[in-house]
């Protein structure tokens, strides 16, 4: 298994797709701040250019994350090893199928973790470069260095829990091309939505499975930590910048229950996932 965990990784990492993804995002992410702050006057309070940055940066993860960085994880782990050639030389070589499920979640954790460094030395070095222009700027608040990284776990969480509800249908299909559509609708609470409209019919009304479901729990997770770091929030000034303070407050104040379900989710559907494999002819994609 370590030396499939090894090879998936050096395939992943090594892969030119991926590592032009995360340089174009990294340099439009760049870009962007700098034009943004390229008009703007800092001398007067260089803590602005702190609360400005953070901000940016707070925004970008909370709204696009789930769009533009979870569903590459999921495709360059799990998606485009399907859709390769010679998936099931595989498993014809040695290895278990209950051994790729684990190391498919070892990478998967590795590769995120790397990613996100990778996105933390951008995001120190860009704030940096601003700084410099502006002659200097305080640096990040404790605060809010806990925010992003409550933001970080929080997208790594989603990208697991989403990943492998999607591969329930990824690994019996063995393809990877209608599974990363489906993870979109999935992870977007779509599908939650139309169980939602499908619990008001008379017969099954009396039995509420929001609470249970995934997307309901992860929307709990990314509206407590949106709280507070937007502008113009109810009971914010329009010009107050983004208190990280109150939205870890927030974080502290949910309780474990989402926590709870979506590792009921990861677990059950990893078991199931492990059983669909099992009992499924590895096609050969060539």
């Amino acid at each position: 298994m370590f030396n499939y965990i090894k090879a998936d990784l050096y395939r992943i990492f090594h892969k030119r797709s991926n590592q032009f993804y995360w340089l174009i995002l990294a340099s439009l992410f760049l870009i962007f701040v700098t034009f943004s702050s390229a008009n703007a006057n800092f001398a007067d309070n260089k803590s602005e250019l702190t609360e400005m940055y953070f901000s940016l940066a707070v925004m970008s993860l909370a709204l696009f994350g789930s769009l533009i960085i979870s569903p590459q994880f999921y495709y360059a782990v799990y998606l485009d090893e399907l859709n390769s050639k010679g998936f099931v030389r595989l498993f014809s070589s040695g290895l278990c199928k209950s051994e790729y499920i684990v190391a498919k979640i070892f990478s998967s954790l590795v590769y995120m973790i790397v990613v996100f460094a990778f996105l933390a030395l951008v995001y120190v070095g860009g704030f940096g470069i601003l700084a410099l222009l502006n002659n200097g700027a305080p640096f990040f608040t404790i605060n809010q260095v806990g925010l992003l990284f409550s933001l970080v776990a929080y997208l790594g969480l989603f990208t697991i829990a989403f990943s492998s509800l999607t591969n329930l249908i990824a690994l019996k299909w063995q393809s990877g091309n209608i599974p990363l559509f489906l993870f979109f609708i999935i992870s977007n609470g779509f599908i939650a939505n139309l169980i939602r409209w499908l619990n008001q019919l008379p017969m099954i009304r009396n039995f509420d499975v929001s609470p249970y479901l995934l997307s309901t729990n992860t929307g709990t997770l990314q509206d407590a930590l949106m709280n507070g770091t937007f502008y113009g929030q109810q009971g914010q000034l329009g010009n107050q910048p983004p208190s990280a303070q109150e939205a870890l407050r927030t974080v502290d104040s949910i309780g474990f229950q989402p926590f709870v379900i979506i590792g009921m989710y990861i677990v059950v559907t990893t078991v199931i996932s492990l059983f669909i494999l099992k009992h499924s002819d590895i096609k050969d994609n060539e």
